[in-house]
């Protein structure tokens, strides 16, 4: 299924498209950074990504393409590019999971920080991928939906990823997770 490309019509069009992609920068833009900080763990690689996925977005508006849901699909993208991109790095060297929780959050104080760093640590023990995933995208704000598409599944999945990731987290030697700081609870589906 290819995207079937109409030409750029006028400055008028152009500077309509400009301002779009400034607004959806300003609003999206410092989630996409911190998300792409927590997948590449280096902050010029986040930069570079989330760069490229704004301007893949603006390519993709100056030549018609309608994007209903623009958060979602600068989530899913960015997530595509930045795990091509480590795929890649991945071959030249290794980076253990252990390095995870390091990622400075500068929004919060620094107890906060160390509380949720020692979350994070135990809750990669006992999570798979896909349900670590699923949390990641949720503590960013994402509706059921949005992580749905971005993932590639179904809503319903996305909900019973969370109630697994609460299951195991209290099995886990009652790990708690602080209301609101990492993920809402399973039933609160957006």
């Amino acid at each position: 299924m290819g995207l079937v490309e109409v030409p750029p019509q006028g400055a008028g069009r152009a500077q309509e498209v400009e301002r779009e992609v400034v607004a959806v920068y300003n609003q999206h833009a410092a989630e996409l950074l911190q998300y792409a900080t927590s997948l590449a763990r280096d902050g010029e690689t986040a930069r570079d990504a989330v760069q490229e996925v704004f301007l893949r977005f603006f390519v993709e508006r100056r030549y018609g393409r309608i994007i209903e849901q623009p958060r979602a699909w600068l989530f899913q993208t960015l997530r595509n590019h930045l795990f091509d991109h480590l795929k890649s790095a991945a071959v030249q060297r290794e980076t253990s999971c252990d390095t995870l929780d390091s990622i400075p959050d500068q929004r919060h104080n620094p107890e906060l920080q160390l509380g949720r760093s020692d979350l994070a640590r135990r809750l990669a023990g006992v999570l798979t991928p896909r349900e670590f995933d699923c949390l990641r995208l949720r503590a960013e704000g994402l509706a059921y939906g949005e992580i749905a598409g971005i993932l590639g599944i179904r809503s319903g999945t996305v909900g019973a990823l969370l109630a697994r990731v609460w299951k195991k987290a209290r099995e886990a030697g009652g790990i708690g997770v602080p209301a609101g700081a990492v993920c809402s609870s399973p039933g609160s589906a957006q």
